[in-house]
Formats: C-alpha cells, structure tokens, sequence
C-alpha cells in the first residue's frame, strides 16, 4: 500500500477503442463491494469532468487531508500496533496520491487550491460520538471508511466519463478507485475489532443512513465530495 511512484510515471490505460469498456469494468469492479446506500448522479462526473481543474485542485487538498488523517489515528492511538501499522501504509500512499496530482495540475498550468473546509467531512465528524473512548476510536475509523468509500464511488464513476476524452487523468484514476476501495475496508475492519458484531452491524447501518442523507442534502460541485 505504500509503495512510491516515480515522478515522471503515467500509468498505462487500455488503447481508446476498449478504454471506456474497460473503465465500465473497472468502476463495476471497484465499487461492487461498496456498502453505500445512494449512488452519485451522472451529472455529477459530468460536471466534474468539465471542470476538470477544479476536480484536481480539491482533489489534492483530499488527499493531504487523508494523509493527515492516517496519521492523527496514530497520535491518538500509538500503542494499537495494527492501526499504527495500517495508518502509516494509507498515509504513505495517500502522500503519493498527492505528489501526483500536484506534478499533474503543474504540467496543466493549474493551482493548488488552499486548504478549506469540508462540509460533507465536517457534518460525518460532527456525528461521532463522545460518550466513552472506546465508541469515539470505532467512530473515527467509521468516518474515515465512509469517506474513502465514497471518494472510491466517485473517483470511478468519473472514470468511467472521462475514459476516452483525457487518458491522463484516467490514468490517475485507474489507479486511485481500488486503492480508495482498499482504504475504506482497512477502516472498516479496524473499527469491527472488540466490539459486539451485532452491534457493530446495527452502528454501521447507522452511519451509511446518515452518509446517504448527507449526500442528498448537499448540491453539485466539481469537488470529490461536492
């Protein structure tokens, strides 16, 4: 997971005349598994692949801010030596995420934006709950799967759009839906240990109802979770 990537490396795509199959495959591929309960509009990755700087600048602050993440679980929880040693691998992957895209809006004549707030991250952090440490550790995690499973969602159905049109950022992408997809079932699972499985499941039906609404409630924007 946290392998490094060369700065000049663009990741091979299918030729363009299977391109857009094999992107439908791979979006099928990747969020088969998802435990989401709304799926993104497609006007949502049309816009976004209009837009396609705007995507890219919000999408280098996600990707610091998920960097970041993987490690405040370890200033929080130094002894949990699986977390520690699952936080470190995301982070570190996460930062290659980064590189990339930053080296990608560089040869576009694009900015990186500054760090903002987040409102669809804002309100999951918002929910979790303080009543006692252990509930607080499986909510954090929860947060983080629900975030990587949607960036999954959407990094693929974008994918899937832009497959024929621009195959460097689909090289990007390839990449990025099933590393978001191995990022959210290593919160997932990290948050499932020492607890009751039954009311783990029930606690996780919970917050995919919450992030389900959240996701209606909020609009359209060129952003991950726009």
């Amino acid at each position: 997971m946290g392998s490094t990537n060369r700065s000049d490396e663009r990741r091979p795509v299918p030729e363009v005349s299977g391109r857009r199959e094999h992107a439908r495959h791979r979006f099928l591929e990747a969020v088969d598994d998802l435990p989401l309960l709304s799926a993104t509009p497609d006007s949502w990755a049309e816009l976004a692949a209009r837009r396609l700087p705007e995507f890219l600048a919000d999408h280098a602050i996600c990707e610091q801010q998920a960097a970041l993440f993987g490690l405040n679980l370890i200033a929080h929880y130094p002894g949990d030596a699986e977390l520690v040693d699952r936080m470190t691998a995301l982070a570190a992957e996460e930062t290659t995420h980064l590189r990339r895209v930053w080296q990608l809006l560089h040869r576009r004549g694009g900015q990186p934006s500054r760090r903002r707030p987040n409102p669809y991250v804002q309100a999951l952090h918002r929910a979790i709950a303080r009543d006692s440490e252990q509930r607080l550790k499986c909510d954090r995690l929860l947060v983080g799967a629900l975030i990587e499973a949607r960036s999954c969602e959407r990094f693929t159905r974008l994918l899937a759009t832009i497959a024929d049109t621009d195959e460097e950022v689909a090289a990007l992408l390839f990449d990025l839906g099933p590393a978001e997809k191995r990022h959210w079932q290593a919160f997932h699972a990290l948050a499932s240990r020492d607890v009751d499985p039954t009311w783990f499941e029930a606690h996780w039906r919970g917050w995919l109802e919450r992030e389900r609404d959240l996701m209606a409630s909020r609009g359209i924007q060129p952003s991950v979770h726009g």
